[in-house]
């Protein structure tokens, strides 16, 4: 087993984070799948409003590739498709019933199937979209074997899901999925775990390299996972997942039936209830809450403060973490940067939370000043241990230079590599859009 210690990073000590106790949310009155969770597909609808469906039943597919679909996580009735401009599909929302009732669809006896079979069934089944690849940091296109496939069993981001309670006592699933993954790669299948911990439904997979990770984020990012034990050439493909989405891949192969069901952190200052939740996938934000919306200046995001998006109302597809924080609108710290700020968490020493620090720190969404010009400070290149220079990566993407940026380290990071940058920057810049604005490029170009 290999050992890794992270040094470059740093990390948000927020206040609300969830107690590992894991308990059922209620059903919801509604679920959804939105297109926006999959950029760069071309959706075709399935199903028209008022349809009943079955929990696994397609919703829609994917037009570049119409093997991929998407399916229902539950039997319902159709209750809303919302287009967009050119009737482009952007939602599908579902009201359930309370028994499920599966759609027959392909099974599949890893024993015989091969790759070709494997990938197929699993365009079909509707889990297809859980493997991500690098580079780009979406879902995969196509079919080629990736070099290597790495799972994340850890998380750094602040009050992020952790991956190992999520899965805990799914060992037969977990196992299973690792079991489909060495069928889609002749390369090494990864396992990540934080160093120290327990986790032994991970560390006792078979036929995987478990690493550990220790450090500051993002010290649990798939980034510094594959920089560190896995660096891909030119050309070169890797896949991922987290844990949680293994375990529903082995599920479904051990069961034949649609896996519905996500373990989710409810956490941030503001949330009612800081639990980890069973709760259907896609669910209404509101089943966390006794099915009440949350009320008050609150922002509510799917995923962590880092590498999130503010909810439209409903669980994302890929969300293990719902963070709740406050706007702070209309809120305006007194004399601002000429008190010492004891409270405030910063990572320079701007402010003197650094003389007393606390343990856990308030953040409201406040962007807390104006956006500036980048000035080169040497912030960004401590906040990222992945041998690459972020400002001058920065100014080549801006400058339309795509050659330049792929040699300055593009095809190795996505945002959430160089969220912890967009936090501290002095100059407010959104470096994660710059990033995804190369990679689209890329990707174009490509």
């Amino acid at each position: 087993m290999s050992t890794f210690t992270i040094k470059q990073g740093f990390d948000l000590r927020l206040s609300g984070s969830a107690e590992q106790t894991v308990v059922d949310a209620p059903l919801p009155a509604q679920v959804a799948i939105a297109t926006a969770d999959f950029p760069g597909i071309k959706p075709k609808c399935l199903v028209v409003e008022g349809q009943r469906v079955q929990t696994g039943q397609p919703l829609f597919l994917d037009k570049n590739d119409r093997e991929v679909q998407w399916a229902s996580p539950c039997t319902g009735t159709v209750t809303k498709v919302v287009y967009g401009e050119r009737r482009f599909l952007l939602q599908v929302v579902i009201a359930p019933e309370a028994k499920d009732e599966f759609f027959a669809g392909p099974r599949v006896d890893l024993a015989r199937v091969d790759r070709a079979g494997l990938v197929a069934a699993l365009k079909q089944s509707g889990l297809w979209p859980l493997l991500r690849q690098r580079p780009i940091g979406r879902m995969v296109r196509g079919a080629a074997e990736p070099v290597a496939i790495f799972v994340n069993g850890m998380d750094s981001e602040p009050l992020a899901a952790d991956p190992a309670v999520a899965v805990q006592g799914r060992a037969a699933d977990l196992q299973a999925g690792v079991d489909a993954l060495r069928k889609l790669t002749s390369g090494t299948v990864f396992v990540t775990v934080r160093g120290g911990a327990a986790a032994q439904d991970l560390r006792g997979l078979k036929g995987v390299q478990v690493a550990e990770f220790s450090g500051p984020h993002p010290s649990g990012l798939v980034g510094t996972h594959i920089h560190r034990l896995r660096p891909l050439k030119q050309g070169e493909t890797a896949w991922y997942l987290k844990a949680q989405e293994l375990a529903l891949i082995g599920q479904w192969l051990r069961t034949g039936q649609y896996p519905w069901q996500r373990v989710v952190a409810v956490a941030g200052e503001c949330a009612p209830q800081k639990k980890y939740f069973r709760v259907r996938q896609g669910a209404a934000v509101s089943a966390f809450h006794g099915g009440k919306p949350i009320e008050g200046d609150v922002r509510v995001i799917n995923g962590t403060v880092l590498n999130g998006a503010v909810s439209d109302g409903f669980l994302g597809f890929y969300a293990a973490t719902v963070t709740m924080i406050p706007e702070g609108t209309g809120k305006r710290d007194l004399f601002g940067w000429a008190l010492p700020q004891f409270g405030k968490l910063s990572f320079s020493r701007s402010v003197m939370s650094w003389l007393m620090p606390r343990k856990e720190y308030s953040m409201d969404a406040r962007l807390n000043g104006g956006h500036r010009p980048i000035v080169n400070l040497g912030t960004w290149d401590e906040l990222t241990p992945l041998g690459i220079l972020p400002s001058f990566l920065v100014r080549a993407i801006q400058a339309n230079d795509v050659e330049e940026a792929v040699k300055l380290g593009l095809l190795e990071v996505t945002e959430e590599d160089v969220a912890l940058c967009t936090w501290a920057d002095p100059c407010k810049i959104d470096v994660g859009s710059i990033v995804r604005k190369g990679l689209d490029m890329v990707e174009k170009e490509g």
